[in-house]
């Protein structure tokens, strides 16, 4: 009996040190690969690093970039476009994205198809689903001119070639791409209600309208606030579809803050600046992420 015991022991202090081992192994890598990075761009956001200027060296600035960040209207007309696209992107894609999945719950056939083939964009790289839009939105061979000319519409619309049009088509670019996402987080929270509950409310009277408003929007609100985090998140740092299809043209109209760091850096080799760039995009994500997960927080309070 004392052995038995004693080995019981000898075995749970050996699996405790095995537990600890191999979360100390990710614990490790986590910091080296994630905060090391971190903590050498903020240092590298303190010095003035022009790398095509080799006489000039590195010199320590202090807190002049993030002055120069404030006061810099590049970053103001960038941060603008941003929220703008994150604004029109975000809300149209919960809107869309709620009706859609409200549709599919509302399905009894088919419904494992109709899912299948809404998802499908989804899991296409954005970088090939931009060269797609390029194509379709060509204003002389694109297939979009091609149907506006059945309705009239002659000599094509300048889609990417416009300020006026520009951001607008990036963002149904971003809607077509990501509402997937949407219906797919939405879907799921509907799912998840108990059918007593619209049993209960039919025996009352309640009509659809009055089920969707009283039942089904209160339902999944957690899933509505994980999708508008995601999809902020995902929005705010967008670089590669403006790359691919604007490049930030015409002119600034279409500049976002990922797309402006990016330029700062690589095609203007300041790594100083763009560092400092890099940390107020990293600051404004975090602010935003916390806002949101204070209201999922309190939401869970509330329930």
């Amino acid at each position: 009996m004392t052995m038995s015991y004693r080995s019981r022991a000898t075995w749970d202090r050996g699996g405790r040190r095995l537990g600890r081992g191999m979360i100390a192994v990710p614990a490790i890598l986590l910091v080296v690969l994630i905060f090391g990075p971190l903590v050498y761009s903020i240092v590298l956001s303190l010095y003035k690093w022009q790398i095509t200027d080799i006489n000039s060296g590195k010199p320590f600035v202090g807190l002049d970039n993030y002055v120069r960040l404030f006061t810099d209207p590049q970053v103001l007309n960038a941060v603008l476009n941003t929220i703008e696209y994150v604004v029109g992107s975000v809300g149209i894609e919960l809107v869309l994205g709620f009706i859609i999945a409200s549709a599919l719950f509302e399905m009894t056939k088919g419904r494992k198809l109709a899912n299948s083939l809404i998802l499908l964009p989804m899991i296409i790289a954005p970088v090939i689903t931009a060269l797609i839009w390029r194509y379709m939105l060509d204003p002389q061979f694109g297939l979009v001119s091609q149907v506006l000319a059945l309705f009239g519409v002659k000599g094509g619309v300048p889609f990417f070639g416009s300020s006026q049009f520009a951001l607008p088509s990036l963002m149904l670019v971003d809607i077509w791409q990501w509402t997937p996402f949407v219906v797919l987080i939405l879907h799921a929270g509907m799912l998840g209600i108990s059918e007593e509950q619209f049993e209960a409310a039919r025996i009352d009277g309640a009509g659809r309208w009055r089920i969707l408003r009283s039942i089904v929007i209160p339902g999944i609100a957690p899933q509505i606030l994980l999708v508008l985090l995601f999809r902020t998140m995902d929005t705010y740092r967008i670089f590669d579809t403006v790359f691919v299809l604007t490049r930030g043209g015409p002119g600034t109209s279409t500049e976002t803050i990922g797309l402006y760091t990016y330029q700062t850096g690589f095609s203007f080799f300041n790594l100083g600046y763009a560092m400092t760039l890099s940390v107020f995009i990293l600051v404004t994500v975090a602010i935003i992420s916390g806002f949101y997960l204070r209201l999922l927080r309190r939401r869970e309070v509330f329930q």
